[in-house]
């Protein structure tokens, strides 16, 4: 968690402990504890009626969007769209599908399979460990590319 993040958590339990101990003033100067009892900040909430506990979860929802708006500047947040992906092709599917042949495993297979069989196939047919001969080296080098490609298509596919 950022520090940003954490002084925007601590400013946002302040300022609701703030309007909590505010509305507990206000409450008291409408004589408000002398009619009923109000709940620990424990949670307790077994002496309440159901009408009580509303208007309780109404109140604490305000004071958290006061608190909210307060720290936004005023400004409410705009809505994201939601991420776009690109429409799933028969071409896609027949990569994907290459992809997790290249690389030795079954389709379906999570990201962490895919990585080890990854890692396995490199450290066997790494082009420095096939120096004999220019042709072997060649085909290694060849073989490599296909396999960082397979990999490269599966992890974009999963990033998704």
């Amino acid at each position: 968690m950022s520090i940003g993040k954490r002084l925007i958590d601590l400013a946002r339990a302040e300022l609701n402990s703030l309007l909590d101990k505010a509305a507990r003033s206000d409450d008291d100067d409408e004589g408000y504890r002398s009619r009923w009892r109000r709940p620990s900040s424990d949670g307790d909430f077994a002496g309440m009626s159901d009408e009580e506990l509303a208007a309780e979860i109404e109140r604490r929802r305000r004071a958290r969007d006061e608190v909210e708006e307060a720290i936004r500047g005023g400004r409410r947040p705009r809505s994201t769209p939601p991420p776009r992906t690109p429409p799933r092709t028969a071409a896609g599917d027949e990569a994907i599908r290459k992809a997790y042949a290249a690389l030795e495993v079954p389709a379906g297979s999570d990201f962490e399979t895919v990585r080890k069989s990854y890692r396995r196939l490199m450290r066997k047919y790494h082009p420095d460990l096939h120096r004999g001969t220019a042709e072997k080296q060649r085909a290694a080098t060849d073989l490599t590319q296909r396999l960082t490609q397979a990999y490269k298509t599966l992890e974009k596919h999963m990033r998704r």
